[in-house]
């Protein structure tokens, strides 16, 4: 799985093999790239045959076969989805390879996490991790926090199918940024981006950012309705939500988190510590017990559970899903 980081432009490699081995390709290739993030409303790629750009390789003059491509800054200013299509010829023959590369945001600038884990930058240094080591280090950090917390800690569009509990209060599973629009048993309530609100209701997000609330205050009392020969709407009823109890709420809208949170900053750096660490190569073997002729340690069995880092599992214990309270 290819990532690349956002707002980054690091060179994208592709290596040409005809009949087993690297080879040269006849002309330089043409570089297609396309956005296949999914749209999460209709569960279909928002622009599957849309080509973003058309670039051109550049040639490694040190590798055989060996290409890049870079991609424009504006590609990369959120994360996303793409698709890479080399074509070229070779041996007098079309050819083409289509690469899957992910924009993701990493929860510790790279910058940042060099410095505190005292990672040197001179190939002589004892400590000298090349920057790639750095990025596999940053993105098995990020995958342990999320396995672990439940989360993601960047903001990306979804959709989340909830039921309502008779209540002004609609609970999400996920943090939401922003609301795009809102169903009601498959009926459309409100659509933010188009500036449609067929429900004529003030909608939030709730203090925790775990839901969604109607606005009470913007309501008009009972009494002007009355006064202008109106029937009160059924909301202003206190003893009845709005979210309809059993009713399918689907919402669609920008979840996660608009800045990683300073907690998951200090978690990527120690697991990054961690990956690093000399006895990561047993761990990853499952042995619990290691013994020398003068030494002997045994790893306990919760080793094996969180992030497999207790001081990490602490910091992240606040940001567990089915620890937090969603109100």
């Amino acid at each position: 799985m290819a990532e690349i980081l956002v707002n980054t432009n690091n060179p994208i490699k592709h290596k040409v093999f005809w009949k087993g081995e690297p080879t040269d390709a006849d002309s330089l290739p043409t570089v297609k790239v396309y956005d296949t993030t999914e749209d999460p409303t209709l569960n279909v790629l928002i622009s599957p045959n849309s080509i973003l750009y058309v670039l051109t390789a550049e040639k490694l003059e040190t590798d055989i076969g060996v290409y890049q491509v870079t991609l424009p800054l504006i590609v990369t200013k959120e994360s996303k989805n793409l698709k890479l299509r080399w074509e070229y010829t070779v041996g007098g023959q079309e050819a083409y390879k289509e690469h899957k590369l992910y924009v993701v945001t990493p929860y510790v600038d790279i910058e940042q996490a060099v410095d505190a884990l005292n990672l040197g930058s001179d190939s002589s240094d004892p400590n000298y991790r090349t920057y790639n080591e750095i990025l596999d280090a940053e993105r098995w950090a990020r995958r342990a926090i999320e396995n672990y917390t439940g989360q993601q800690f960047y903001l990306y569009d979804d959709t989340q199918v909830v039921y309502g509990s008779g209540a002004d209060l609609l609970p999400l599973p996920y943090k939401i940024h922003e609301v795009h629009d809102l169903t009601q048993n498959d009926v459309m309530l409100v659509d933010y981006l188009n500036n449609v609100n067929n429900w004529n209701q003030d909608l939030r997000i709730s203090e925790t950012g775990f839901g969604i609330r109607v606005n009470r205050a913007t309501m008009l009392d009972n009494t002007v309705y009355v006064a202008n020969g109106m029937v009160p709407p059924s909301i202003n009823d206190t003893t009845n939500g709005v979210f309809i109890k059993g009713y399918v709420y689907r919402v669609h809208g920008r979840y996660g988190w608009e800045y990683v949170p300073a907690e998951v900053e200090l978690a990527c750096i120690e697991l990054m510590r961690d990956y690093f660490s000399k006895d990561k190569n047993w761990r990853n073997k499952y042995i619990t017990s290691l013994q020398a002729f003068d030494w002997n340690f045994e790893y306990s069995s919760d080793t094996y559970k969180g992030t497999g880092n207790v001081y990490v599992d602490q910091i992240l214990s606040a940001y567990v899903l089915n620890q937090m309270v969603v109100i």
